[in-house]
Order: structure tokens, then sequence, then C-alpha cells
């Protein structure tokens, strides 16, 4: 009887290997899909715009997720909601067809000081709190696979003297990939950032951050009578930005790398599937991003974004084709507006951004994102 089934999983294990199909569009496809099953920052539509460039220099609401420093450097309080369209294409594994994930994307995001203190930085500091989730659609996809992730972001950021500041954040993650054949679903992913942001002068702030990430995805078998399979994930990243202001015109830039790694079952049986099992991949950005401000109310953006997706490995024999890189260029674009309010208002302005990313991957995607902020004071 063990010799059966120690030959019905040769024969399985067999035919699988023999009839995998990956090319260039396939790696690029799951590589993004890879990457997004592991806990990543938001962003907003200006960071998105410059090509995320200003992340790790921003003082708002986002930098509870991006890096919890800039919260120390926040004079007053804000408040800040996200909408996103975003597409992820390639080809199918095994088959080769194309598909394409469309993704809906919301946020939002809040910080404050917690002592406010009247033109000053809060002595006690601040704290950020978010929300962020994304639900997506494989479309041309025989397994009709769907994908929903949420997080939960809290931050705290203290100034130490009147141009530094410490920051810590915590993420948690809550992420599926449902399908006809296999879900592949995670409770418990969390993402721990460290970040220090240093003010040099009136016009010129860089940032830095590194970062832990670590979880487990349950990988479960719906079409037959396989075991089911714990996934354990640990990221490990840096990220370091720059952003100089000369006039009416701001430059950035910025430049992270994260190492990924999945530790799943070595079985046979169960090493077929794209997502669970043994991998590993790294991930590098360029950034560069410009600004300027045309009117006192209207800004436009440009961004050029260079990411490195090298070497995911799956280390599995039935998924060796799928090995490989996703290297791209990216370029992105928006403007922002903005209404200022008397000094005796509670908001200080309303802002509202919008930002477009292309990205030379897949078949050539596409990200669209609209973010409304409003900077507030509790020292009225």
């Amino acid at each position: 009887m063990r010799l059966g089934k120690a030959a019905l999983l040769v024969s399985v294990y067999a035919g699988i290997g023999g009839t995998c199909f990956a090319d260039e569009k396939a790696h690029e496809f799951y590589f993004q899909q890879n990457q997004q099953r592991f806990v990543n920052p938001a962003y907003d539509a200006r960071m998105l715009s410059m090509s995320g460039s200003t992340g790790l220099t921003t003082a708002n609401a986002l930098s509870t997720s991006q890096n919890p420093a800039g919260l120390g450097l926040m004079r007053y309080g804000d408040l800040s909601t996200t909408y996103a369209y975003n597409e992820v294409s390639g080809n199918n594994f095994p088959s080769g067809t194309k598909v394409k994930d469309k993704q809906n994307i919301g946020q939002v995001f809040g910080a404050t000081p917690i002592n406010p203190t009247l033109d000053g930085l809060p002595e006690s500091g601040n704290l950020g709190l978010g929300w962020f989730g994304r639900q997506g659609d494989w479309t041309y996809d025989r397994d009709n696979t769907d994908s929903g992730t949420y997080q939960v972001v809290g931050g705290y950021g203290k100034s130490i003297g009147h141009r530094t500041a410490l920051g810590y954040g915590l993420t948690f993650q809550n992420d599926n990939v449902d399908s006809d054949t296999h879900n592949y679903e995670s409770s418990q992913s969390f993402l721990h950032t460290l970040g220090v942001q240093n003010m040099i002068d009136d016009d010129t702030t860089w940032g830095s951050t590194v970062f832990v990430g670590h979880g487990y995805h349950d990988l479960d078998h719906l079409a037959d009578a396989r075991p089911s399979q714990s996934v354990s994930q640990l990221s490990v990243g840096w990220g370091g930005g720059i952003e100089h202001r000369m006039g009416s015109t701001s430059l950035a830039g910025g430049l992270d790398f994260t190492f990924m790694r999945n530790n799943g079952t070595n079985d046979p049986a169960v090493n077929d599937v794209v997502f669970g099992g043994d991998s590993l991949g790294r991930v590098m950005n360029v950034r560069i991003g410009i600004e300027e401000q045309l009117l006192d109310w209207m800004a436009i953006r440009a961004g050029y974004r260079y990411a490195s997706n090298f070497d995911w490995d799956y280390d599995r024999a039935a998924l060796s084709d799928l090995s490989g890189s996703a290297k791209y260029n990216a370029w992105t674009g928006g403007a922002g507006v903005s209404y200022d309010f008397e000094d005796e208002y509670f908001f200080h302005a309303v802002l509202l951004d919008y930002a477009a990313e292309y990205r030379d991957v897949g078949n050539g995607d596409w990200q669209h994102m609209i973010s409304l902020s409003a900077p507030f004071d509790l020292c009225v």
C-alpha cells in the first residue's frame, strides 16, 4: 500500500514537472503576486506621483506606515484618505494564458500630537493610526482566483531636538488568495519598522528605516485530498531617502532593499502550487522624483523608479521553470491642489492629490491614485 502511494506521488510529480510552462510574463506576474503576500507599506498620491521617493522624508499621517519618525516632526495633526485602482498583468502558470489582477485599494490614516504645543514640537511625541485594504480579482483565470488584504497600522514618533526624530511602527496584515482549487490565507502577519528623520536645514530632509516582517500562511487544497501546510514568512529590509527644496522646485531620491523568504514543506505532492512551499526573493527599488510648485495652491510632479526584482527562487523542482527575475522601469506623474483656511479654523487646509504610475512589466500595468488630506491644529 505504501509503495503504491509512493508510486502515485512520483507519477503526479513527474507529470507536473513535464507540463510546466513559464515565460518572462509569468515570472513578472507571480513575482509581484508573491511580493504582495508580504507586508508592504502604504503610499499616498503625492508619494506615488514622485515614484515613492518622498516616502521616508515626509511628515504626515502616512508616515505611520512609511517612516514613523516623520510623526515626530509634525507640529500639527493630519487626516488622509486614499482610493487607488491597480492592475497586475502577465501570463498564467502553467498554461501560459494571459491573466490580469484588477485591484481596488482604499485607506484611511490619521496622526495627532499627544499633547499639542503651540508653535512647537509636542514634548510627548505624536501618534498615528491607519487602515489599508486591497481587493483583487483575477480575470481570464479558469480557477476563479481572487485576493483580499487589509492592514491595521500604528506608529509613534518623538523628536530629539528641533530637527531630528525617531519612530516605531507596527503593521498587522490579514491576507488571503482564494481559488476553486486552493486557499492561501494568513491572519498573523506583522511588520516592525524603526525610523529616523532629520532636517539638515530648512530645505533638506533625509530619512531612513530598517524593518522586519514575519508571519504565517496556511495553504489548503480544495480540489483533492492532499494535506494542508503552514508556510512561515520572513522579510528584512532597509530604506533611505533625501528631499531638497530649491525655491519652487523639490527634488527627491530614494533607495530600498528587501529580502523575502517563505519556508514551507518540501513534499512533491504539494509543491506544484505557486503559493506555499519554499521560496525566496530579493527586491530593490531606485527612486527619483521632482515637484514644481506652479502656484501657491497647485503643484505638478513626476518620478521614475527602477525595480530590480531579482532572483525569485522557488527552490522546488515542480516550479523550477517559474523561478526568475522581474526587473522593470516605472514612470509616475501627478498633480496636487490645496485650499488654505484662516488661522482661527480647526483645519489648516484641504489638499487633493492625484497620481498615475505606468510599469513596464507584464502587459504594461497602470495604477491610479487619489488622496484627500487635511492638516489640523488642536491649539486654536
